[in-house]
């Protein structure tokens, strides 16, 4: 035979790598999807939490009960936000009366909105469309309640305690430590 001096990929060959990354792909792709999931879920309970217990340090640090307000409307349409002295809307502007305006004129609007974490439901206690969780000025204490947020990749449970102590556990998925 002779050497024709052409060198490359045949069209066979080609196809067989287009058809292995193709398959490749199709696998990674619910992979993919559930890490996405599993860190919206971990994002928003990471959130609440720090919101938390930041709300239940104010209390703490400046002698003032602090109000944490929770609006919970099916489906996945819910918000919070918190300030010092009385309970807040967290649907309306932060300026506005009953706002959530934070605990000083120069901070930054004090709440969170569902459309931060796409996909993500929060329950609050009650299962009422308004709760709100107030942290005592003298020990931090609060009127205990776990709150539910959940998604495709799992629930997480974050629970306050009558001292006001914070914690999260996970009833379904591998976002936090089993409840």
């Amino acid at each position: 035979m002779e050497e024709t001096g052409h060198t490359g990929f045949t069209l066979v060959e080609l196809l067989v790598t287009v058809a292995v990354v193709a398959l490749l792909a199709a696998a990674a792709v619910p992979a993919m999807s559930r890490f996405v999931d599993n860190s919206r879920l971990r994002g928003a309970a990471e959130q609440l939490l720090q919101d938390l217990r930041q709300a239940r340090n104010r209390a703490l640090t400046h002698q003032q009960d602090v109000y944490v307000s929770f609006v919970s409307q099916p489906p996945g349409n819910w918000c919070y936000g918190w300030q010092n002295n009385e309970p807040c809307d967290c649907r309306l502007q932060p300026r506005a009366t009953g706002g959530c305006s934070g605990v000083a004129l120069h901070m930054s609007p004090q709440r969170r909105r569902a459309t931060e974490f796409p996909d993500v439901t929060l329950h609050t206690p009650r299962h009422t469309a308004h709760y709100t969780l107030r942290f005592g000025a003298v020990r931090g204490m609060a009127n205990a309640g776990s709150f539910r947020l959940g998604n495709q990749a799992g629930e997480v449970r974050v629970i306050v305690s009558p001292l006001g102590r914070v914690r999260a556990c996970a009833d379904r998925g591998r976002a936090f430590s089993p409840c």
